[in-house]
């Protein structure tokens, strides 16, 4: 074994520890490299596409809104007809209309040719349900 010196040892120290920082620094450099050619825009198109696809989910949701509103205008209607045709109807089927009533008024806000021809021809047959 040679000789070895404080001075040897604090050389190879201090030359392992600025081997190892070179290494970190390269590292950290690759690091922001790959972030800013790889990460980054694949980060900004998704989140372009998030956008895109938000557009389409409200849209589809605003779609969703109209049909409902109209199959409940629907419902309504032909309820509204059998009632003036004095039709037998089953308890269930006033039940659900005075639901699909709720549901055009309160959800939909719907207040119109339909809540005037409710109002005229549920008011003769009295409370929910009854004739």
């Amino acid at each position: 074994m040679q000789n070895l010196t404080l001075g040897t040892i604090a050389t190879n120290l201090l030359w392992l520890v600025a081997f190892i920082g070179g290494i970190i620094a390269i590292l950290k450099y690759c690091k922001s490299i790959f972030n800013n050619v790889v990460t980054k825009p694949i980060l900004e198109k998704m989140e372009s596409n998030k956008k895109e696809l938000q557009q389409e989910i409200n849209v589809v949701k605003e779609d969703l809104i109209v049909v409902g509103e109209d199959q409940c205008k629907n419902y309504l209607v032909r309820f509204l007809a059998d009632i003036e045709a004095e039709e037998e109807l089953s308890e269930v089927e006033v039940e659900r209309a005075y639901d699909a009533y709720e549901k055009y008024t309160k959800t939909y806000h719907g207040n119109s040719y339909i809540h005037d021809r409710w109002d005229k021809l549920m008011k003769n047959r009295g409370k929910r349900g009854e004739k």
